[in-house]
């Protein structure tokens, strides 16, 4: 019928309805044809990168004055991208994928769209900030309240013992205090640097026996078994103090989530040019419809039981986290009542990397 709107477009004759986003977005646009040409470029995409001054129908190489943006839109990439970058004042998030025959002339192509995230950026470094700040601030008192605490403990016998019960509780809290604070602190200087985490070629086996070493009283004293398989000899591709307390975090999540008598298993298995370590407990396990969330900052799958536990609800963020920074991957397997293996898959070391020393380092304290 003469006049007919559809969907494509806002008027008859006028412009398409995808023209008129593309012009509005304040999201840049850019797309390739088969031949690495510029076929689109919205206002937006104009005003956060640096180009020439009519780039389309140029190559992108010539066009768009980023390496990296360019290199995004070279069309002979079949896959998926998503990276920050600084460009001049702005910072930006460049998400890139291949188009196929039905979409661009010529059968191939890449879209790209950029977002300005200066603000967020701005405002999540304020934040971590702030919480650094006062995490410190208060940190001080709660290890004095701590130290005193203990101190007053260390003669409990002359304390009545309505008395020691209260004080006992002081230093528990205190130190979950503590441990709290040290987490939010180490979450912070994390969020604060810039890039990957330096990595080098490290040994798995020292790793996991220091954190073995560490939560062997804790363990022992609810008859839970630690045991090993497949580490020796196993060396992977990561920053040695992150993998400590990456290990460190998995293992004491394992032991205060298990049963009484229970076995924690660490191990590693040969999977895709490299290793996953697998952190093994046969205790309470994790719904699968909360597996997404459960690496959320302070999200908790059992409140009650957290607390009563004395975690952080920051130990599994700090692993993920930790874990991006140092090209790592985590994931979870598990079910309700039948255990948790957490996973994490770190690869070979490459010729060039760097040999670490053979002793491990203090690791601070995980959630």
């Amino acid at each position: 019928m003469s006049g007919e709107k559809t969907a494509g477009s806002l008027e008859p004759g006028g412009p398409e309805l995808a023209d008129v986003l593309l012009e509005v977005s304040p999201n840049g646009v850019l797309v390739t044809g088969a031949d690495g040409r510029l076929l689109r470029v919205n206002p937006a995409a104009l005003r956060l990168l640096p180009m020439v001054g009519d780039p389309v129908g140029r190559p992108v190489d010539d066009a768009v004055l980023v390496p990296a943006v360019a290199q995004a839109l070279d069309p002979a990439r079949d896959d998926r991208q998503e990276f920050a970058i600084t460009v001049g004042n702005r910072e930006l998030f460049v998400r890139a994928q291949a188009l196929g025959p039905e979409q661009v002339p010529g059968g191939r192509g890449r879209l790209a769209i950029i977002e300005d995230i200066t603000v967020l950026r701005r405002a999540e470094r304020t934040r971590s900030e702030f919480v650094a700040n006062v995490s410190h601030e208060l940190r001080t008192p709660a290890t004095s309240i701590a130290g005193y605490a203990e101190t007053l403990l260390d003669d409990g016998e002359r304390l009545p013992d309505d008395a020691r019960r209260m004080v006992e509780v002081i230093h528990r809290n205190a130190r979950r205090l503590t441990a709290l604070f040290d987490d939010l602190l180490y979450l912070s200087r994390l969020d604060a640097r810039e890039g990957p985490l330096p990595v080098t070629a490290v040994a798995l086996e020292p790793v996991v026996a220091e954190t073995l070493e560490k939560v062997a009283q804790a363990a022992a004293a609810r008859d839970i078994t630690l045991q090993t398989f497949g580490l020796p000899g196993v060396r992977v591709r990561a920053n040695r103090e992150a993998l400590g307390h990456i290990v460190q975090n998995l293992v004491e999540n394992a032991v205060k989530y298990s049963h009484d008598g229970g076995v924690v298993t660490v191990g590693a298995r040969r999977r895709d040019d490299g290793w996953r370590l697998e952190v093994i407990d046969v205790g309470i396990g994790i719904d699968p419809a909360l597996h997404d969330r459960i690496f959320e900052r302070f999200y908790r799958v059992d409140k009650g039981r957290s607390r009563a536990a004395g975690g952080t609800g920051l130990g599994l963020a700090i692993v993920k986290r930790l874990c991006d920074k140092m090209g790592a991957r985590v994931s979870v397997r598990s079910q309700l009542g039948s255990g948790t293996v957490f996973h994490v898959w770190m690869a070979d070391p490459e010729p060039t990397d760097g040999e670490d020393p053979p002793a491990v380092g203090p690791v601070a304290d995980g959630g």
